[in-house]
């Protein structure tokens, strides 16, 4: 029996990088359960990933792989994206499919040589006389499945132009002996090398592909490989695939519904717990370890110290409905903001105040192009309520307070502006923070009474900083330092 995570096959090194076991977004029980939908499909089977942009998609497939291969179903994962330059998707899944496979199954070479007959028979008739796809420029190790494709080449040369006068019934008996033999072949890796069916082939990548290549890859795997004992996942972000569609056959063709010809079920791709994904990073740790939270005054806290900054970036990310992707470039640009802020403490001893929360909602924003970024002034805390509900909410002592609310606060307190009877005062100007009158125009709304000892924990941290001098950061500040780290991407 061959077991495959001991074979050659083409992405070993997944088995460690990529398992469901080490996966940061808490999905390994969906992981399993897909691998058990799809490997009970053995008549002919499609399957779609849907997940939007930034979900995660191919760290998921990738997962996949390491799960399939470890219970020794052949699996085959194609970047579609890798090779929409070839105008050509029968010759990347065919080349790929029989290349990997070769990976898994020592002696798979002499079974295979029938399939890559007709393949070849098909794509020199139809494909390379008609578009001249693919180079010998090109052999190199960057393009996909090209050793399969310089054999193509290198053989049969004389026959050549007379397989481009086949004619169309030649054509489609190719087509039905590429199935059956396909099918053959899985048969005989089960009956030779004890390998399980069915053969898994993963499609990454197709909705940024070019929209004639991702849908002419599609037409290919309905057409040559829907076959008994093989199974495709094609993940894609449904919705801007359905774009790719009409952008070939106008905004008015009924795109959802083309599309259910070539998938046999959708899967969703949920959106990831971010908070989950956020401490398996160890944030706060790091951040303690490099000093933020010992040498810089974050505030406000709404939790018992250290500052959970993961909690706040959780919270914050789930307000403004950012993906996986926009969490990992939140971090970079927090982490170089915050970096900056302890180079000067430790190179001038500049004691620093800094509110957490305004200072990531600005890195958002600055992201998002929100309007109020540029807006706002030193004097006018300008905030745009991006949504207004309790489900997007900070939870202080059991109690759910409203984001729009705590940003508006946090904001508020970082503007410079006139303010009397205010006590804190810098160069002549008030340093504003919220008055005792303020805080009670907040206490009386409809919020809960415990927010008061939100607003509580911030006058305490103004009156402690005021005794020591630091520099208060005000909207000015913010601006700056992150217009500086928007250059990272």
């Amino acid at each position: 029996m061959t077991d495959l995570k001991d074979q050659n096959i083409k992405y070993k090194n997944w088995l460690d990088t990529s398992t469901f076991d080490n996966c940061k977004l808490n999905r390994k029980d969906y992981g399993e359960f897909l691998c058990d939908y799809i490997t009970g499909e053995k008549e002919g089977f499609v399957l779609n990933l849907n997940g939007h942009w930034g979900a995660g998609k191919t760290e998921f497939l990738r997962r996949m792989y390491s799960e399939l291969i470890n219970r020794n179903y052949p699996t085959i994962y194609i970047d579609s994206w890798e090779s929409d330059f070839t105008n050509d998707p029968l010759t990347v899944v065919s080349s790929e499919l029989l290349t990997q496979l070769e990976k898994c199954h020592e002696d798979i070479t002499d079974i295979s040589s029938d399939v890559k007959d007709l393949f070849g028979k098909v794509i020199k008739g139809t494909v390379i006389g008609a578009a001249g796809m693919i180079t010998k420029a090109t052999y190199g190790e960057a393009s996909v499945g090209t050793e399969f494709v310089k054999t193509l080449y290198e053989s049969d040369n004389k026959d050549f132009m007379n397989q481009l006068k086949d004619d169309y019934s030649d054509k489609i008996t190719a087509i039905n002996n590429i199935r059956n033999e396909l099918s053959n072949l899985a048969e005989e890796l089960q009956t030779n090398d004890g390998t399980k069916l069915p053969i898994v082939v993963l499609i990454d990548e197709l909705d940024r592909c070019r929209p004639t290549y991702a849908i002419n890859m599609l037409e290919v795997i309905k057409h040559f490989f829907n076959t008994r004992y093989f199974v495709f996942v094609v993940a894609t972000d449904t919705t801007q695939l359905c774009e790719s569609i009409k952008a070939v056959y106008g905004n008015n063709f009924d795109s959802k519904t083309y599309l259910k010809r070539f998938f046999n079920r959708t899967a969703e791709l949920a959106s990831p717990d971010i908070e989950y994904y956020l401490n398996s990073l160890n944030i706060n740790n790091d951040y303690e370890k490099a000093g933020y939270l010992t040498d810089l005054h974050l505030y406000p806290r709404i939790s018992t110290p250290p500052l959970d900054i993961a909690y706040y970036i959780a919270h914050l990310s789930k307000y403004y409905q950012l993906s996986i992707r926009d969490v990992d470039q939140l971090l970079a640009k927090l982490n170089a903001c915050l970096r900056c802020a302890h180079s000067a403490y430790t190179s001038k001893g500049l004691n620093q105040d800094i509110n957490i929360i305004v200072l990531i909602v600005a890195i958002i924003e600055h992201d998002k192009g929100i309007t109020a970024f540029n807006k706002r002034e030193l004097f006018t805390p300008l905030f745009e309520p991006f949504l207004d509900n309790k489900n997007y909410a900070f939870e202080i002592e059991g109690t759910k307070l409203r984001m729009s609310l705590v940003i508006t606060i946090a904001l508020e307190s970082i503007s410079k502006k006139i303010d009397e009877g205010s006590d804190y005062r810098e160069a002549g100007m008030i340093i504003p923070f919220l008055s005792r009158k303020k805080i009670d125009e907040y206490k009386y709304t409809n919020e809960e009474l415990k927010y008061n000892s939100y607003l509580e924990n911030t006058v305490n941290i103004h009156r402690h900083l005021n005794n020591e001098k630091p520099k208060f950061w005000v909207w000015d500040d913010y601006k700056k330092v992150v217009e500086l780290a928007g250059n990272i991407t």
